[in-house]
């Protein structure tokens, strides 16, 4: 019987920091955020988690593009995680990997897939979808929760929660994988 618990709460233990991931975040109860979003708060100098264009991310906020708009890519998350503009509208981001390892800023249907070592930087030109969310992530860290989207002005970040994408005329695309 003493056995027993002992294997228990090692599997407790062991589950917990499975949860936690590589950040060592834990999470709490969900809410709702003013940007439609569901999100959990954490701990340890995140800014929660949330499903973002169907895929859990680690939000570090929103933002409006223009001009040139810049990305950190750090460990393990981008901020901004969600990049809202004009439906159609080209923006060039601006990556900066402040991270400590390498990362990348992928989008499968915009044949995107930049690769950046840490303390290096790097633009690309992406397109805004016609509406709805395209989801983006690191190739590297995506299971961590290294992921955001590009949200057409006027839609939540959450549309397109079917993993789908759209494709720059606004037609499904092949999904981004999830």
């Amino acid at each position: 019987m003493k056995q027993t618990m002992i294997a228990g709460a090692v599997v407790v233990l062991v589950a917990g920091a499975v949860a936690a991931g590589c950040g060592g975040k834990s999470t709490s109860a969900p809410a709702e955020s003013s940007n439609g979003t569901t999100t959990t708060e954490s701990s340890g100098g995140g800014g929660g988690q949330a499903e973002i264009a169907g895929v859990m991310a680690n939000d570090h906020g929103t933002k409006t593009a223009s001009g040139e708009t810049k990305v950190e890519l750090d460990d393990f998350y981008f901020e901004p995680t969600v990049i809202k503009g004009k439906p159609g509208q080209k923006v060039t981001l601006e990556l900066e990997n402040e991270g400590s390892t390498a990362h990348t800023f992928t989008i499968d249907s915009q044949s995107v897939d930049q690769t950046l070592q840490p303390g290096k930087d790097a633009k690309v030109t992406v397109m805004i979808p016609k509406s709805g969310a395209v989801s983006f992530y690191c190739s590297f860290h995506r299971n961590e929760g290294m992921a955001g989207a590009l949200v057409a002005n006027g839609s939540s970040p959450s549309s397109g929660s079917t993993g789908t994408t759209t494709d720059d005329n606004g037609r499904g695309g092949g999904g981004d994988g999830y």
